[in-house]
């Protein structure tokens, strides 16, 4: 996903002389680029109070591409590269700039829909013993067998995690969801709702932090861009 800021740059050009104004692709190119960074920067910073992020891959793939003084328009870009070329999932913050449907990848039949009873349990990251591949790992009836010497073959418990037993059950509603029980309890509550597709509301808002960021710091950077260049000297063509 691309987003581009447009900034008006005229009033800011017509201050310039003949010699200066030789300048002009460089000093846009360079001003732009750190206009970006900016909006970068402000995107980045918004992800925490709107996901929950496992790790830095989501901020790290808040990306820009520097403008270039060369180039037929001069422009830079904040784009977002969190697509995954392993399993062939799509960039998941496209959808979630402009809203869109989820489904499963990677040989999925099914998206794992957290539910509050796992959100109870795990407020903040879900750790690795809780997501649903481990869940699932845990699941295989009410006991597992194993083999001893001799033929033999004892039961025991069904693995626990957290001290819960969990396994698959088909909902009313045609779904099914992964269902746990505390060991020494009769009720069970679903843990994951597993779903074929979701629908995503927007909530990144890139576009408008983007736009904001870079009409803002644009003045400023323009100045300083200017007086780098100035105590530089301008370079003369003959």
């Amino acid at each position: 996903m691309q987003l581009k800021a447009t900034v008006d740059v005229s009033q800011a050009v017509a201050g310039l002389n003949d010699l200066q104004k030789t300048q002009i692709p460089f000093a846009l190119a360079k001003t732009l680029t750190g206009c970006a960074k900016v909006g970068r920067a402000k995107v980045q910073d918004a992800l925490g109070g709107k996901f929950t992020l496992r790790n830095q891959f989501t901020r790290q793939g808040i990306r820009i591409k520097p403008a270039e003084k060369n180039s037929g328009v001069i422009e830079a870009d904040v784009h977002t590269d969190t697509a995954n070329r392993t399993t062939g999932a799509p960039d998941y913050l496209l959808a979630q700039e402009g809203g869109g449907e989820k489904v499963p990848h990677g040989g999925r039949q099914y998206l794992a829909v957290p539910t509050r009873y796992l959100r109870q349990m795990a407020p903040g990251v879900i750790p690795a013993e809780l997501r649903p591949k481990a869940l699932l790992g845990a699941v295989g009836g009410r006991y597992t067998a194993i083999t001893r010497k001799k033929g033999q073959i004892a039961l025991r418990n069904q693995q626990r995690v957290r001290g819960f037993v969990f396994f698959l059950q088909d909902l009313r509603n045609g779904h099914k969801a992964i269902m746990g029980r505390y060991f020494t309890d009769r009720d069970a509550y679903p843990f994951y709702l597993l779903i074929p597709n979701a629908r995503i509301k927007p909530r990144l808002e890139m576009q408008r932090d983007v736009e904001s960021a870079a009409r803002t710091a644009f003045p400023g950077l323009w100045v300083e861009t200017w007086r780098s260049i100035m105590g530089k000297g301008l370079k003369i063509k003959y």
